[in-house]
């Protein structure tokens, strides 16, 4: 086969569009009124930090706006990104090559579900916020790592989907 079919390139350009979409929004609608957006901070923050974020967005009325974002296109994101690089990988991938995208696609999803769980809750955009205060005084969110580590293989997977359709049928 020396293309990918038509539905694999359609997930690809929705993946796309719904990263696209998300990172717009962020930047350009809740951005400019809060003090940063965690999905896309690489420097370091405090749980006390996503305390203080989530309460940012309270107070200029974008809490259900980012938790929209958060936890209804990042997810569908998520499941479309992690699909298409499966699929990439089943389709053009020879023996193991099937499984090492496979494994970094769900790596990935679960990377970046459990980050957004973790945002949410620590917003207290999925709960009140009643987080056990010896969690607050970490000087380095759990989150912040998960985030990096979300990057790091989302990475890999693109690396790996650009070898991996480059090989020839």
């Amino acid at each position: 086969m020396s293309r990918s079919p038509t539905f694999v390139r359609a997930l690809g350009y929705l993946a796309l569009a719904l990263f696209l979409g998300m990172a717009v929004v962020l930047r350009f609608v809740i951005g400019p009124d809060v003090s940063f957006t965690p999905q896309a901070e690489i420097g370091r923050y405090s749980d006390a930090d996503l305390v203080a974020l989530g309460a940012e967005l309270r107070e200029t009325g974008q809490a259900g706006l980012y938790k929209f974002i958060l936890l209804g296109v990042d997810f569908v994101f998520i499941t479309v990104f992690g699909l298409w690089v499966m699929l990439v990988h089943a389709i053009r991938g020879l023996g193991p090559v099937r499984w090492v995208g496979v494994a970094l696609a769900c790596a990935f999803m679960a990377l970046d579900y459990g980050e957004d769980l973790m945002l949410a809750i620590r917003m207290g955009l999925a709960t009140k916020g009643n987080l056990d205060p010896a969690v607050l005084t970490n000087p380095v969110s759990l989150v912040h790592y998960v985030t990096l580590a979300k990057f790091a293989v989302f990475a890999l997977c693109m690396l790996s989907v650009y070898f991996v359709s480059r090989r020839r049928a």
